[in-house]
């Protein structure tokens, strides 16, 4: 039974960062995105906040917290990850533009691959896992099913809006199965984790990121400012289970960190989208004089 629910998870796991991702580059238009990557502002806002501010304040939050070392882990890979799947759903929700929102999206997921390498050595020696181990995953499960979005979306318009809302089906039903069968098999680790401050690190940080990021981006525009805020404050929890699933020997607890992240950014990122909704600036009313 528990190598049965343990290929299931596996299965599972790798389906959800598959056609999570996948989803992601059929939203994607690459045009607008490009147009949007020439905002120098925006870019150095959204890379300071993601990769620097990220990993900093995970790292600060497990320390102070004191985390046991697996749990610790789990966050510090978290922090490494910016960027939920679902950012374009927030950004209609908080009123972001959707191509700085698919700008984004492209900085989040080639600023992952570059920095998470270079970085998990150095944050997370206990991982035993050289640059080349921790990058194969995330080419093959993170840069591979985004390209391949971003190119069904190039190719065809049409047939990416009609795979779009098919892909997002089966990512749910992923997010599902892949919570049930974690519970299942490690029901424990999530009781003991009920103990420490694994949950309540999360929550701390991703509105401490949400908080730091809307700070840092000041001089941004409110529709840009948003997106960064939520795009920083929200994590692509298939990225950081990616180097634990090339590690035989991860703990299992770091796992559960993760997937339990993939509930914790849902919640806290809808509420920091609707928090910013309110600061939306009100649309203009245009008076027709006919």
């Amino acid at each position: 039974m528990s190598d049965l629910l343990k290929y299931t998870l596996h299965v599972a796991l790798v389906s959800f960062m598959l056609g999570s991702l996948v989803d992601v580059g059929l939203k994607l238009d690459v045009r607008e995105a490009w147009a949007a990557l020439h905002d120098r502002r925006f870019v150095i806002s959204s890379g300071l906040s993601a990769f620097v501010v990220g990993p900093l304040l995970a790292l600060f939050i497990a320390r102070a917290l004191a985390l046991p070392g697996p749990y610790a882990l789990g966050l510090l890979l978290l922090g490494l990850t910016p960027c939920a799947p679902f950012l374009p759903l927030l950004s209609d929700v908080a009123k972001g533009h959707p191509a700085y929102t698919a700008a984004f999206i492209v900085i989040a997921a080639l600023g992952t691959i570059v920095v998470m390498p270079i970085a998990v050595p150095f944050v997370a020696p206990d991982l035993h896992a050289g640059a080349g181990v921790i990058a194969r995953p995330l080419l093959l499960l993170v840069l591979a099913p985004f390209a391949i979005g971003i190119a069904v979306r190039s190719l065809s318009k049409r047939w990416a809006d009609r795979s779009d809302p098919i892909i997002r089906k089966l990512v749910a039903v992923n997010i599902v199965i892949l919570l049930a069968v974690a519970v299942l098999q490690n029901w424990q680790d999530m009781l003991s984790a009920v103990g420490t401050w694994a949950i309540a690190a999360q929550f701390i940080y991703y509105f401490a990121l949400a908080a730091c990021s809307y700070a840092l981006s000041f001089g941004l525009r409110y529709d840009k400012r948003s997106v960064v805020t939520l795009g920083v404050s929200t994590r692509n929890v298939g990225a950081a289970l990616a180097p634990l699933s090339a590690v035989p020997d991860a703990d299992p607890r770091s796992s559960t960190m993760c997937i339990l992240a993939a509930c914790i950014t849902l919640l806290v990122g809808f509420t920091v989208a609707r928090l910013l909704s309110r600061l939306a600036p009100a649309p203009r009313l245009e008076i027709n004089r006919g």
